[in-house]
């Protein structure tokens, strides 16, 4: 990865670390994200809605993406970060999977790198 690369990267993250900061309207969830590399754990708060955004490794394998109330319950959302993590997904009727593969990345590419090709008649 080339320096503009990791510096276009970095300006990307913050922006999306802005829009969470200066959100005005609260929203809580707990996102559950198989580890991938370039992860880096991370905790945010915004004062204006009295939440906090974060991210942490629960164990080998899974992540969790939080946003709850900087007051929260402990208790109750321990035991609800406890469910995603123990969560059997593939018995559920009410999920939402996303999976993102680039294994096809740059194929087929090569033509359209080339510049314009010329019109056949």
């Amino acid at each position: 990865m080339s320096d503009n690369e990791s510096e276009a990267e970095q300006q990307q993250q913050m922006e999306g670390m802005r829009s969470f900061v200066n959100t005005s309207e609260a929203v809580n969830f707990i996102i559950r994200l198989r580890a991938f590399a370039g992860i880096e754990p991370f905790k945010l708060t915004n004062n204006w809605t009295g939440e906090q955004l974060s991210l942490r490794q629960m164990d080998e394998t899974y992540w969790l993406l939080v946003r709850c109330p900087i007051g929260r319950e402990e208790d109750k959302w321990t035991n609800w970060e406890k469910e995603a993590i123990e969560w059997k997904w593939r018995r559920q009727w009410n999920l939402i999977r996303i999976s993102l593969s680039d294994g096809d990345i740059g194929d087929g590419m090569v033509e359209s790198n080339e510049g314009p090709s010329e019109p056949t008649d």
